[in-house]
């Protein structure tokens, strides 16, 4: 026996496992679907619905909110935002400041989409640079702790300092590809999370499922959704399990641009879209932000920095101006998203510093 070369055989193995073991990513056991041919298989929008236009134009410079800055992150006071404009005009108010850091500083600083479960338990929030993508914060249980608008820094302290009861209520999902990240959704037919893997704008996108569990990818349906269309990076689904994105065109004057909105569905892993003939004529804002569905009000939100436009699923192809509520808010901050419980209560996620906003009667 040669002692000397059978430890060497051991360590290479040894060596050679850990590597592989170092490699494998959550996205490694994520069964893939190739779909051929276009997802979008109905055309384009014909006609546009004429609404009000009430967009922040140009674009405004982001900001902080208030204390953000003043108090290293560790913000004590609620912070309001009131609406200044639009047809429908609702105000938000913090309702949780969510981490900033955890393995190093400011590494959740920039979370770019949110999902809340239809209880209203869970909010699931994206963060694609992180070292965990999605991390799933127990809403009923922080509050249970004293985690509210008395206490507004216990979030974040009690993830700096590790507190055990904080901690046991967040789940850190493992590292895995996002994209932009900007499009997670909750399906509220089935319970499970959806994103669209790309960048801002893709031709050429995945459809990525999540366990809401354990906050891995499940499946994936790489498709090509048009050979004249790039998509922008958004995703809502309807409690039908409709699926839904958008484009916006370049801006035209004064006006954000036109939207045209795209109803899909999932069958047997193949993704199909039709156009919805009827868009708006003025987009929400400058830059498209997110969209989102609320179960109670069946309406689809389209997000922007400051200005939230939503319109009735119902109603689609047959819109009239009063049908599409805007509410445009008196603030600088960058938004992320917007998703609703089932009871129709509102999150909206902003950025310096990251937190969630809930807006009622939205």
């Amino acid at each position: 026996m040669n002692f000397k070369r059978d430890l060497k055989a051991l360590l290479f193995v040894f060596s050679l496992l850990l590597l592989l073991a170092m490699g494998v990513s959550a996205n490694a056991s994520v069964k893939t679907y190739h779909q051929k041919g276009y997802a979008l298989k109905g055309g384009y929008a014909t006609h546009f619905v004429n609404n009000g236009n009430y967009a922040y134009i140009p674009k405004y410079s982001y900001g902080a909110s208030k204390g953000y800055y003043e108090n290293s992150t560790y913000q004590t006071s609620s912070y309001t935002m009131n609406a200044k404009g639009g047809n429908f005009r609702r105000n938000a108010r913090t309702s949780i400041y969510l981490p900033v850091s955890y393995n190093w500083s400011g590494d959740l600083g920039n979370p770019q989409s949110v999902a809340i479960s239809k209880s209203g338990q869970y909010a699931y929030v994206m963060y694609p640079f992180a070292k965990t993508t999605i991390v799933r914060y127990d809403l009923w249980k922080l509050h249970s702790l004293g985690v509210d608008t008395n206490n507004m820094a216990a979030l974040r302290m009690g993830v700096r300092n590790r507190d055990p009861q904080i901690m046991s209520a967040i789940k850190f999902g493992p590292k895995f590809d996002a994209g932009h990240g900007q499009s997670l959704a909750l399906n509220p037919k089935t319970n499970m999370l959806w994103y669209v893997k790309m960048d801002v704008v893709s031709r050429a996108p995945s459809l990525v499922e999540v366990s809401p569990t354990t906050l891995k990818p499940i499946k994936q349906i790489k498709f090509k959704f048009s050979g004249s269309y790039s998509i922008n990076n958004e995703l809502a689904i309807d409690k039908n399990g409709n699926f839904y994105t958008y484009v916006k065109y370049r801006m035209q004057g004064k006006s954000a641009g036109r939207i045209v909105i795209f109803k899909g569905q999932v069958k047997n892993n193949h993704v199909t879209f039709r156009a919805i003939k009827q868009g708006l004529a003025n987009g929400q804002g400058f830059q498209t932000q997110g969209m989102g569905y609320n179960p109670a009000s069946n309406r689809l939100y389209f997000v922007s920095d400051g200005v939230i436009s939503s319109v009735p699923v119902n109603k689609l192809n047959k819109l009239r101006p009063r049908d599409v509520r805007t509410t445009k808010f008196k603030t600088n901050l960058e938004f992320e998203g917007v998703a609703f419980n089932q009871a129709g209560l509102g999150y909206i996620l902003t950025i310096r510093g990251s937190q969630l906003f809930t807006i009622n009667n939205f």
